[in-house]
């Protein structure tokens, strides 16, 4: 029985099958620069390790999917016989508003609304519909199930997603705390369920998804209680590129002063913040390496941004009061020890304590890094978001069913 999982940007169509019996990737791959000249499929057969990147002509999604889903039959190179083995499609789709708190089959009237939503994530949930709608029309018979990144926040209660404004711009424009990094959190709480062998509604935890985009998130009963990014992901953390939190008055200052309109501060904010903007270096690896050979700017931002996410685990241990379990995942926790220490260090007051012995050891799988004596366990956990998304589609599938 497998999955396809499908995350759809406006030019890009990242693809992975995902055999559910085994919870294992078979073939994975994107296709770039979708209506432009240049578009071309990255694949890997995971099963026979052959990878193939060939420039295909993909002038809309339609082709797009096409061309993956013949990739995955292809006689010598797939790994699929017929679009018969594939069980159901389950999309990525960034936003649900307030109107879905858990992933849902795809229909004409699921699309019409989560169109209509397209507004709260402009770059994001208008490429997913494309892709929906692509492989809907060339291999109408699979079935498609949507998964939201907002879905899992939507637990989280009013005096935390509200905004101290004007209430009607709430009533008017939906203007809230909607979080992201969803599917991340579901599976890393799954992990963790086992791990601390208690169930989910018995788990207070504190996850940290920290990538090149970064967020917190505060579980409460296995529930989402709070999260660092807000109406957009732009909120919270110090990011590759983005600024996290910032006085709103800094905003209009910058407006004034560069005489900027709003789409110029937007990008600003959006796409030259962060570490970009600091230091200049986006890529984590690249201002690691400039930080250890004595680049000033690049030390700065390694403390801004450990420091910011030390901030938001502190306040969400005092939401909290109660914290089973502080866990870093995403690509730069997972692959950095000397960043969760850095995030956590000073923190034995709080029953917070690093065993840095077995931080160092992290390779790849779960893995406990707290002292035997920390009143808090620690762990560094590797998301897996398709596997989240597979495995969503496969339950509302089989509701359906």
């Amino acid at each position: 029985m497998k999955i396809l999982v499908i995350n759809c940007g406006s030019s890009t169509i990242k693809f992975q099958l995902i055999d559910m019996e085994e919870k294992n990737t078979i073939a994975k791959g994107r296709c770039d620069m979708i209506g432009y000249k240049e578009s071309n499929i990255l694949y890997k057969n995971l099963l026979s390790g052959k990878n193939i990147e060939e420039d295909v002509d993909m002038p809309t999604h339609k082709e797009g999917m096409e061309v993956l889903l013949n990739i995955l039959m292809d006689k010598e190179d797939g790994v699929i016989n017929s679009l018969d083995e594939i069980y159901a499609v389950g999309h990525r789709m960034v936003h649900g508003g307030e109107e879905y708190a858990e992933a849902v089959i795809v229909d004409d009237k699921l699309l019409s609304k989560v169109d209509e939503l397209s507004p709260l994530a402009p770059l994001h949930n208008p490429g997913c519909i494309m892709g929906v709608k692509a492989i809907r029309q060339i291999a109408p018979n699979l079935k498609n199930v949507v998964v939201f990144d907002t879905a899992f926040h939507q637990t989280i209660p009013d005096f935390n997603y509200l905004y101290a404004i004007d209430y009607k711009y709430y009533e008017k424009y939906k203007i809230r705390r909607y979080g992201f990094h969803g599917t991340s959190y579901a599976y890393i709480l799954g992990r963790l369920e086992k791990l601390l062998n208690k169930s989910k509604s018995e788990i207070n935890a504190i996850i940290c998804h920290i990538g090149g985009g970064a967020s917190v998130c505060a579980i409460k009963n296995g529930k989402s209680y709070d999260t660092s990014m807000g109406f957009t992901p732009l909120e919270g953390l110090v990011m590759e590129t983005r600024c996290g939190d910032i006085d709103p008055a800094v905003v209009t200052k910058i407006m004034r002063e560069e005489n900027m309109n709003e789409d110029e501060i937007d990008a600003e904010l959006n796409k030259r913040s962060g570490r970009v903007g600091v230091v200049g270096i986006g890529d984590f690896r690249q201002m690691k390496e400039a930080a250890i050979a004595g680049n000033k700017r690049a030390m700065l931002t390694r403390k801004m941004q450990a420091n910011r996410t030390k901030k938001y685990v502190g306040s969400y241990m005092a939401e909290l009061n109660r914290v089973d379990a502080i866990v870093f995942t995403g690509g730069i926790c997972e692959n950095n020890p000397d960043e969760v220490e850095m995030i956590i260090s000073d923190m034995e007051c709080l029953g917070v304590e690093l065993d840095k012995d077995r931080n160092v050891k992290s390779d790849g799988n779960d893995i406990l890094v707290s002292t035997d004596n920390s009143k808090v366990k620690l762990f560094v956990i590797p998301t897996n978001e398709e596997l989240e998304i597979a495995n969503e589609t496969m339950d509302v599938i089989s509701k359906c069913n």
